[in-house]
């Protein structure tokens, strides 16, 4: 009886001494760390205060990858891998914005953001997908990095990237990852939009403008996937709009039916998607056609209702409803220089 104690004291080493081979529960950081030396990134364009950001002074933001690369048309996986960094939403977030003079449209909806490497590549996302999103810190320029390695494969190493990247882990493909990033532009589009609320707001079919040409579309063809989506409607600046039950179809495949991208497209492409009172919202290609968390931007056709001008872009991503645009007149794609 007296050796009780011991037994439980040897039982606990023992424990203990597992633990501390096996490390923790989490199935990301079984790996070692490679570090990368990022210190600063300069922030211009359309902001009140441009100039250097010190990464050092921010929090580190962590999320894990599925790396995927196009290779001679086909998915390649390049590895699976966990990325600690800075984020974008933490970046920019002490540059508020002041938009170019002549633009007078005073929701943040139509900002965008292009990050540069020193080797002028360019990767551009929506100043929604960064702060009207549910997840905040999803692209992030890694600090460091760690592979997740099967653990059944011994022979499965995944190797690390050997620079500094910008990753955005929402992406299917890794079309914006980008080596070294040195800039961040932040930009607003310029185009032509009603500056009035028009009398009929209805329209029965909408355009989809690229590279100089206009595509018309009128009715979803009935073999397009549908998706019903239940959720709590909450705008920034009017707050809670009920619940509500919507069905439609997907965006990506209403725009793969009618065009082709490239993996370019995917990097620098833009899609405007704008009403015929002006309203309009901007996003990137990637955030529209290569996502990899199933959360789509649906197109609900209220065919007959006045108010809502028959098709309504719902943007299943966000926690606010802004980029809700009702009766769209026009997607116009461009590909950012």
């Amino acid at each position: 009886m007296k050796r009780l104690p011991w037994v439980a004291f040897i039982v606990v080493a023992v424990s203990l001494a597992q633990d501390a081979k096996q490390g923790t529960n989490s199935f990301f950081d079984d790996s070692q760390a490679k570090e990368y030396a990022v210190r600063s990134i300069l922030v211009e364009g359309e902001v009140e205060n441009p100039g250097t950001v010190d990464l050092t002074q921010l929090p580190l933001r962590s999320v894990p990858i599925k790396d995927i690369s196009m290779q001679a048309g086909k998915p390649s996986f390049q590895g699976a891998f966990y990325y600690s960094g800075y984020s974008l939403y933490d970046i920019l977030n002490g540059r508020r914005v002041k938009k170019a003079a002549e633009n007078t449209f005073s929701p943040l909806l139509d900002m965008y953001v292009v990050v540069e490497n020193s080797q002028g590549e360019k990767a551009v996302f929506s100043w929604g997908e960064i702060y009207y999103v549910r997840d905040n810190h999803s692209i992030l320029i890694a600090r460091n990095v760690q592979a997740i390695n099967p653990s059944k494969l011994q022979s499965v190493q995944w190797p690390p990237p050997g620079e500094p990247r910008l990753i955005c882990s929402g992406d299917l493909m890794n079309a914006r990852h980008l080596g070294n990033p040195t800039r961040i532009v932040v930009r607003s589009f310029r185009g032509t939009f009603a500056t009035q609320k028009p009398a009929n707001i209805y329209a029965p079919e909408f355009t989809i403008v690229m590279a100089g040409k206009s595509i018309n579309v009128g009715e979803m063809s009935p073999a397009m996937e549908k998706r019903k989506y239940r959720h709590a409607g909450y705008g920034h600046g009017t707050g809670f709009k009920g619940i509500e039950e919507v069905t439609g179809v997907l965006l990506k495949d209403v725009l793969d039916a009618k065009i082709k991208t490239s993996a370019d497209d995917l990097r620098q492409g833009i899609a405007v998607i704008s009403a015929k009172d002006g309203y309009r919202g901007v996003f990137s290609l990637s955030e529209l056609l290569n996502r990899n968390d199933n959360r789509e931007f649906l197109l609900l056709d209220r065919k007959g209702i006045q108010a809502d001008g028959r098709y309504v872009l719902f943007a299943a991503p966000d926690f606010f409803v802004d980029r809700n645009v009702k009766a769209i007149e026009k997607i116009e794609i461009v590909r950012v220089q």
